[in-house]
């Protein structure tokens, strides 16, 4: 299968790990678990699921959905700004770089577990690779923080394929990040070939890489490894995260497998008409009958000796009730179970107009997709503040820009709980029964200060409180 053949694949890179760098390698062993699990969560990501035959490959595509979803729900009131100094606009401008892409970046680490960000330098620019964890091998890791990981980087220019093997390192003892690098040329895409030997370096991009480098005087890594914030109940050991969808595999199957049965329904009762041979006639030249003005998917020939004493020939319509209806239901009632594993509120993926709910459930089940978002902010803020960090202390290491302080914003909004046009239905209601200030109303409608908010009100011939030219 696909799914295995890459699965050895990544074995087989463990494996070089292990040879280039002996120390780790009882280390890298325990991943074999979550190595297989990832590539699961992957396929149905992609949208080829192990189960995909069994259904026909008549799938909903719901993993690449519910991952899709949480990265909006993540992101959708996301603002986040670096001030301070100049040297807090040059960090603004390469943190852009990632923000602008972080919200599709999120989907995919949504998708199999976590996603590392990690800045490299590049022409005086500060570029981010966003890698995410089915692509990277961990070597250690300490109070859940991964402080050595291995990266593979490969390119293709003609007949030969570049493979760089870069292993990145943070030492606690020594507050020092280390970055070396190993470079191999081959003529296959599935062997790594030979190692290059420095100086004789022949991939432009590469050959001004230094393959040492040491950076000083950081207290983390240079590198920032987002994890899905649930609990890892395939190796609670490691370091990775789990799928947004890791809990509900046996029943994205089951949703798909009933999507097939749905779609069959209307194909096994399409309308037919079963005639005997007698009824048809033959096309001209041809073997095959037919009826004198029909299409051919409306009537099935069968083949029954008719009395000789009947005067009539067999005849019979096929037009079976649909149970489409049961199958629908049965649907959503699966889907309905994929959103309470997956920690999304009711309706996000079944039919929010068949919610046979109380309104305290469907509050509950609005709470429970809240507190799984806000925790997916709350820990990917900590990793955006620790990939700015780096930023910052690679600009320091290249003097990129003037030495400076800075500081971060981070505004995530409430959207994912609120329903603002019910806040705004109340909070205008406060004010038409006068215990709530008319100003107030506007300070929260628009964002305004109190200046602008009077301002805004209608001419009712008071001097403004606000008036610096004074009274007349």
């Amino acid at each position: 299968m696909k799914r295995r053949a890459k699965y050895v694949f990544l074995s087989w890179l463990r494996t070089l790990v292990n040879k280039l760098y002996p120390d780790y390698a009882t280390n890298s062993y325990q991943y074999d678990n979550m190595e297989e699990a990832m590539e699961i969560w992957r396929e149905i990501y992609a949208d080829e699921p192990p189960w995909s035959k069994n259904c026909h490959g008549k799938t909903l595509n719901l993993g690449a959905t519910i991952a899709s979803e949480f990265a909006r729900l993540i992101m959708v009131e996301f603002e986040s700004k670096i001030t301070g100094s100049k040297r807090a606009e040059y960090l603004q401008k390469q943190y852009e770089r990632l923000t602008k892409q972080l919200r599709v970046k999120l989907e995919e680490g949504c998708a199999v577990g976590g996603i590392m960000f990690k800045p490299y330098v590049r022409n005086g620019v500060i570029l981010p690779d966003c890698i995410t964890q089915d692509k990277f091998i961990p070597l250690s890791y300490s109070n859940g923080i991964i402080t050595s990981a291995v990266f593979f980087n490969q390119e293709v220019k003609g007949e030969y394929y570049y493979t760089r093997v870069e292993k990145q390192t943070y030492s606690y003892e020594n507050k020092s990040h280390t970055i070396e690098s190993h470079f191999f040329v081959s003529s296959s895409p599935d062997n790594i070939g030979t190692e290059m030997i420095l100086g004789k370096i022949n991939n432009g991009t590469w050959s001004k890489i230094d393959p040492y480098i040491v950076i000083n005087d950081v207290d983390r890594p240079l590198f920032a490894f987002w994890a899905v914030p649930f609990a890892n109940h395939i190796e609670s050991d490691s370091p990775l995260g789990v799928s947004v969808y890791s809990r509900a595999i046996k029943l994205l199957n089951e949703a798909d497998l009933q999507w097939d049965r749905y779609l069959w329904e209307f194909k096994g009762g399409e309308l037919a008409v079963d005639v005997g041979e007698e009824v048809l006639r033959q096309r001209p030249g041809e073997k095959s009958l037919e009826t004198a003005s029909t299409r051919d998917r409306l009537f099935r020939r069968i083949n029954i000796d008719s009395d000789s004493n009947s005067e009539k020939s067999f005849y019979e319509v096929f037009n079976p009730d649909l149970r489409d209806e049961n199958y629908s239901r049965g649907l959503n009632e699966i889907k309905r179970q994929i959103e309470f594993n997956c920690s999304l509120a009711y309706g996000t993926l079944s039919n929010p107009q068949n919610v046979d709910k109380t309104a305290e459930e469907v509050k509950a089940s609005k709470q429970r997709s809240y507190t799984a978002v806000s925790d997916m902010q709350h820990s990917l803020e900590a990793v955006l503040e620790d990939y700015i960090y780096a930023c910052n202390a690679m600009a320091d290491a290249c003097n990129l820009a003037p030495s400076g302080e800075y500081e971060v914003s981070f505004n995530w909004g409430d959207g994912v709980l609120e329903d603002k046009d019910k806040e705004q239905a109340i909070q205008l209601n406060e004010v038409n029964s006068g215990i709530r200030k008319k100003t107030d109303y506007l300070k929260w409608r628009y964002g305004v200060d109190d200046k602008q908010a009077t301002e805004m009100l209608p001419d009712s011939g008071v001097e403004s409180f606000f008036d610096e030219g004074g009274g007349s």
